[in-house]
Formats: structure tokens, C-alpha cells, sequence
């Protein structure tokens, strides 16, 4: 009885939300097997990544400090909570496949680091992060797991309701970023420096699974969905006007990497200043 409940639970919920859009990458029917001890580590590594990104998504409440708008107070309340439910979420996920997490991976670690300074937190987090996480939810998650198990469509139906809270965030986040850089032009520079560092450190992930890759079903996409993600993401940079048309040489790259590491370095210092006691008043409609 329990089951059910939860299942018209997320069913019921399902209905509320958009409409998910459709995945990028086509896996072309590869799945796991989650009989198989050595497809259930790969599974049990994806989503303990996933639990440690939600984890630090939680902190996206600290935002609610920095927000200049009631619009911005208002989302960072909806997610900080749609978060927690996603903490949640992968936990009972877990727990249906008689799982147990293990630690992030450094580079997960890395690219989850929370940040005091409003711009980058906007930019790294909210449009370029969620958007690689609802990469893997989206079309790695959502299209190897096997309907095949009787586990797995309810915690497909569990993945879409993330999925399509993660698409708000990423909206949100590129919104932000254009507003932020219609207002500090000067940020284009180093954002797209830390862009390009992004995608340098992201194949460091994929390590582990290179010497199993051969023959196996899911993992031989490994390295051309890695290559659809970094291109997503440059494109995703060229519409928020942080990546350049065409891309620079290594030289201005190197320089661009520079100042986005200098701008880092500097927001590793950086305090939130609040921002709606001051203009309440005219975000209310009183001036």
C-alpha cells in the first residue's frame, strides 16, 4: 500500500509540471544490466555523483542573502526545497535498488563547490551545472536504465519530476547570467575562462570506466556523449554571450583561463551583501 502511495504520489505531481524536453543524446537502446555486479557499480557511481549534487544544491538557499529582486527570492525559496526533495529522491532511489552511495568524485567536488560571489555562483551552479546534471538525468539516466526491471519505471517516473525541475533551474540560471552580464560586461572574459576550464576537467571523470568501455553497451557512448555535453555547453555559452563565435586560439584561451582563475581566486573572499531591505519598497510597488 505504502508503494502505491507513493506512486500515484509522483504521478500526481507529474501532472503539475512541463513538459520534459526531449533528450540530446541518443544511447540507441544501450542499457545496464542491474543483474550484472559490474554494471551495478557503474549505476551505483552515476547516481552517488548525482546524490553529492544535491546535496550542494541545497545551498542554493544561501542565495536567498544576495538576491536583488523578489522574482530571484521567490525561486531560490522553490528550489532550495525542490532540492531537498531531490536529496530525497535519490536516497529512496538508492534504496530501491538495494544500493549503498559512495564518496563524489573530485571533479563533482570541484564543479558543486558553493560560492559567495553572486555572479559566478549564478553562472557556474545555476546555467552551466544543473545544465550538465540534467545531461545525465535527462539522457543518460533516463534512457539506460532498464523498463525491463520492475523497479525501474517508478524511479523514471521520480527522474522526470527531477528532470523537469532541473530545466526551471537551468532557465532561471540563464536568465540571471544574461541580466548579470548586460549589467558587469566586464565578467564576459572570465566566465568564459572558466567555461573552457570547466570542459578540460570534466573528462577527468571518465577514467574509470575507459579499460571497461570495449564491448559494453552503454559505456561505448562514453566518450561521444562527453563530446555532446562539452558542445552543448559551448553552445549554451554562445547564447548567454560568454563564448565567442568562433572559438579563440590557445593563446586568448590561456589568457581568458587566467582571469577566470584571478576572478575565482578573488570570490573565494568575497561576502553576499543583501540586497531587499534595501529596495523593498520599490519591488512591492510603493516607489
Amino acid at each position: 500500500m505504502r508503494a502505491m502511495g507513493t506512486l500515484e504520489s509522483v504521478m500526481r505531481d507529474d501532472h503539475r509540471l512541463p513538459p520534459l524536453a526531449e533528450p540530446g543524446y541518443d544511447f540507441q537502446g544501450a542499457t545496464f544490466d542491474l543483474e550484472k555486479p559490474e554494471d551495478r557499480d557503474i549505476v551505483r557511481f552515476i547516481l552517488s555523483q548525482a546524490l553529492y549534487g544535491e546535496a550542494t544544491g541545497v545551498y542554493c538557499g544561501k542565495s536567498l542573502y544576495a538576491a536583488g529582486s523578489l522574482e530571484a527570492a521567490r525561486f531560490y525559496l522553490r528550489q532550495a526545497k525542490q532540492e531537498l526533495n531531490h536529496l530525497s529522491t535519490f536516497a529512496e532511489i538508492f534504496r530501491l535498488l538495494e544500493m549503498t552511495p559512495e564518496p563524489a568524485h573530485w571533479v563533482v567536488k570541484l564543479l558543486s563547490s558553493h560560492n559567495n560571489y553572486y555572479p559566478l555562483k549564478v553562472m557556474m551552479e545555476h546555467a552551466l551545472g544543473e545544465g550538465m546534471v540534467l545531461d545525465i538525468f535527462k539522457d543518460l539516466l533516463l534512457q539506460t536504465l532498464p523498463d525491463a526491471d520492475p523497479r525501474v519505471p517508478l524511479i523514471k517516473k521520480k527522474l522526470r519530476i527531477v528532470c523537469r525541475e532541473e530545466q526551471e533551474h537551468v532557465a532561471w540560471g540563464e536568465k540571471e547570467t544574461k541580466r548579470i552580464l548586460e549589467e558587469m560586461p566586464h565578467l564576459r572574459t572570465p566566465f568564459y575562462g572558466l567555461l573552457e576550464l570547466q570542459m578540460a576537467v570534466v573528462p577527468f571523470i571518465t577514467r574509470a570506466f575507459k579499460q571497461r568501455t570495449q564491448g559494453h553497451p552503454v559505456l561505448e557512448h562514453l566518450e561521444p556523449f562527453l563530446e555532446f555535453v562539452r558542445q552543448r555547453v559551448f553552445e549554451q555559452g554562445k547564447l548567454l554571450g560568454i563564448v565567442p563565435e568562433r572559438r579563440p586560439g590557445l593563446a586568448k584561451r590561456q589568457l581568458a583561463i587566467a582571469t577566470g582563475l584571478a576572478l575565482y581566486g578573488r570570490s573565494q573572499f568575497a561576502r553576499s551583501t543583501s540586497k531587499l531591505e534595501k529596495i523593498y519598497l520599490k519591488e512591492l510597488g510603493f516607489q
